[in-house]
């Protein structure tokens, strides 16, 4: 079976990626069934150059092909100061990180302000890294609805689905099924076009 490895360390994105993954011909791997521990600091505004860094820092440390994810986030009716964008977990600047609490709690602050509720576009990256020549990379766009009103249990890693709310279908990400998310099709989709590089 072909291996994949995923450049990241968030519990949340490795169970949408696994669940997204789980009927294709891939194992997916993470850092910690490697003892790999790495740092990697995200330092770019573009989402691509983000997920180019992790995916290219991992494969190096592994020789596996490598799997990396990064996004950003606009709403719609925040101020262009206190757009998250490629930020969302980094509310305290780049160099300090938050809790997950401490961000879910950011976000519905901020939400009260202006009304309770916005829309929101996520746009990001994903890139695949099978050699030091040979890298893949598209983008993505979902619409989500966010509110301020908290729904189901915090995901650990992904705080934000606990107020972001599928417009489609008006469930709440907390409480949808993971195969059934936008982000987990788009990573299907993804993998499944490129899995003949692996």
């Amino acid at each position: 079976m072909k291996k994949i490895l995923l450049g990241m360390t968030n519990q949340a994105k490795t169970r949408i990626i696994r669940a997204a993954l789980e009927t294709l011909a891939v194992e997916v791997i993470t850092p910690s069934d490697l003892g790999i521990h790495i740092d990697v600091r995200e330092d770019s505004q573009s989402t691509e150059e983000n997920a180019k860094k992790k995916a290219r820092t991992y494969f190096a440390e592994s020789h596996i092909p490598t799997l990396a994810i990064d996004g950003g986030l606009h709403i719609e009716k925040f101020q262009e100061e206190k757009q998250p964008g490629v930020l969302v977990r980094r509310i305290y600047g780049i160099d300090r990180g938050a809790t997950d609490e401490e961000v879910l709690q950011y976000y519905m602050r901020e939400l009260d302000k202006i009304g309770g509720e916005s829309i929101g576009i996520w746009r990001g990256s994903i890139v695949l890294v099978v050699s030091d020549e040979e890298i893949f990379s598209d983008t993505f766009t979902f619409k989500t609805l966010l509110t301020s009103r908290r729904e189901g249990s915090m995901t650990v890693g992904a705080p934000l689905d606990a107020l972001m709310i599928e417009p489609t279908t008006g469930k709440y990400y907390s409480k949808m099924d993971l195969t059934d998310r936008p982000d987990a099709k788009w990573v299907f989709e993804f993998v499944e076009q490129h899995i003949g590089a692996l």
